[in-house]
């Protein structure tokens, strides 16, 4: 029998627990992956792109942080195991009730303040939010799932089973896997979205997808029970809960966390990265916007995103494997932002210049939103093909070598806040210049937010190497 550990960097031993680890990113990005092309294609053809940006001011970062009191709250009071399922079953509910006894209602349970929004059109965003609750709760709870089951729930697990040196062997492998995920989502969304095949429109391609999301959360906790219960003894996984025999104030923890150096610039980098993907998506999805008004026809264009992205991120977290065994943790953690740079460079460019650039090349055949579209497209899909690969394999093997409590409440405050900071942050950026220029556009504002994006990638280039000079530290205290 062939032995294929021999052709991986995966040890005999560590197999059982690298395969269920892997099928449960696979599982949390899978969900991922589908709810966020199913709360775009909601908000942006029910509401008008312009409104995402304001959903996640105004919404998701006030409910990013009451998830994170909540979060510490159970678990000063529940194992991590417990709260894992817990969470897992509060968005997972939400997604279901939203599709069969929501949104069939919808007429009946949404409100109608236009009276409100006509006298106060400064604040319409917010007063539409309102009028569309069950849209705007979609796209915060699909939106936070990524930041509490992904980035808080999943990566604190596996930071508490692997050590560094297994970390660096491991982690780009996860990622590998579970793009699997996020392939099968792209063309599961494709399926779903074909109008010969589910001719019922989108209300009944929103019944199989969320189906299917179910399916993967159920899949999701028992897999959870299999680490917990049979491959990893109980008390590594809520190793915090067990050790701490005192139970730590909320408001101490937090004063501990936040003045944190360290922790502060973890979510530094993961708020350069929220604000300038923020930016150049919200551009990129009111173009999009504007070439698929169909519901079915956008969601299989985002579909592509999915699929193409799983396929990129794919090739590059092979090669990752490999790029982060030879290569500092400074170099692998500065690729994200450079790749982010470039590609974001590029789209704005055309983006601002899209009608000069045509007269440049006039046997382009193509409208130019349209090319606009698919550069953007591209962007989208190596930023995040790069972001799996490096940007969260290098963060997440930075919490490595900190305290059991900088691992739990510090993680928890860096990606659930830092993430939401990130992506709310790009969010007031675009309101901000909504409210302020009447009849202003995201399309519009490309010039002003492409200055802004230029700022954001030379903050996160220099948080990135301050923060190379802390890990070095603290990875030879630990060692």
């Amino acid at each position: 029998m062939i032995n294929i550990f021999k052709y991986l960097p995966i040890k005999k031993e560590e197999a059982p627990k690298f395969i269920v680890v892997s099928l449960m990113m696979l599982m949390v990005l899978f969900i991922y992956s589908i709810q966020r092309t199913v709360k775009d294609t909601i908000v942006v053809n029910e509401m008008g792109a312009e409104l995402i940006s304001a959903i996640k001011l105004y919404g998701t970062l006030p409910m990013a942080v009451l998830i994170m009191l909540i979060y510490a709250k159970l678990s000063s009071e529940l194992n991590k195991t417990v709260v894992f399922h817990i969470l897992n079953a509060f968005f997972i509910t939400y997604f279901i009730v939203f599709t069969f006894v929501i949104r069939p209602n919808i007429s009946t349970l949404h409100f109608d303040f236009s009276n409100v929004r006509d006298n106060y059109p400064y604040l319409r965003f917010i007063v539409q939010m309102v009028e569309n609750w069950s849209y705007s709760l979609y796209y915060i709870l699909a939106e936070l799932w990524g930041s509490v089951m992904l980035s808080l729930m999943f990566w604190q697990t596996a930071n508490q089973v692997f050590k560094i040196d297994q970390a660096k062997r491991l982690y780009p492998l996860f990622g590998l896997v579970a793009q699997i995920g996020m392939i099968v989502s792209g063309e599961l969304l494709r399926l779903f979205s074909n109008k010969t095949i589910f001719k019922g429109g989108w209300d009944e391609s929103i019944k199989y997808i969320n189906l299917s999301t179910l399916f993967a959360a159920v899949t999701l906790s028992i897999l959870f029970w299999i680490l917990s219960n049979v491959l990893v003894p109980s008390d590594i996984i809520n190793a915090e809960t067990k050790k701490r025999k005192r139970k730590i104030g909320f408001i101490d923890g937090l004063k501990h966390v936040f003045t944190s150096k360290y922790i502060g610039l973890i979510a530094l980098l993961i708020i350069c990265y929220g604000i300038s993907i923020n930016i150049v998506e919200g551009v990129w999805k009111a173009q999009a916007a504007v070439v698929y008004t169909d519901k079915q026809d956008y969601a299989r264009f985002m579909a592509n995103l999915q699929t193409y992205t799983g396929i990129a991120s794919m090739v590059a977290m092979i090669s990752g494997s490999y790029i982060l065994s030879i290569i500092s943790w400074r170099t692998a953690a500065i690729l994200t932002p450079i790749a982010i740079l470039i590609t974001g460079g590029i789209f704005f460019i055309f983006s601002i210049y899209q009608v000069e650039i045509v007269d440049l090349l006039p046997f382009l055949i193509l409208a130019p939103i349209v090319i606009a579209v698919f550069i953007g497209l591209l962007q989208n899909i190596l930023g995040k093909a790069t972001k799996y690969a490096f940007f969260d394999a290098t963060k997440e093997m930075a919490y490595i070598p900190l305290s059991e409590e900088l691992k739990s409440k510090g993680k928890a405050a860096a990606d659930v806040i830092g993430g939401r900071l990130g992506k709310s942050g790009g969010a007031l950026i675009q309101q901000f210049l909504l409210i302020i220029i009447p009849g202003a556009s995201l399309v519009s504002l490309s010039s002003s937010l492409f200055s802004i994006f230029l700022l954001i990638m030379v903050v996160w280039l220099i948080a990135v190497c301050v923060l190379a000079r802390e890990f070095k530290k603290v990875s030879k205290t630990e060692g």
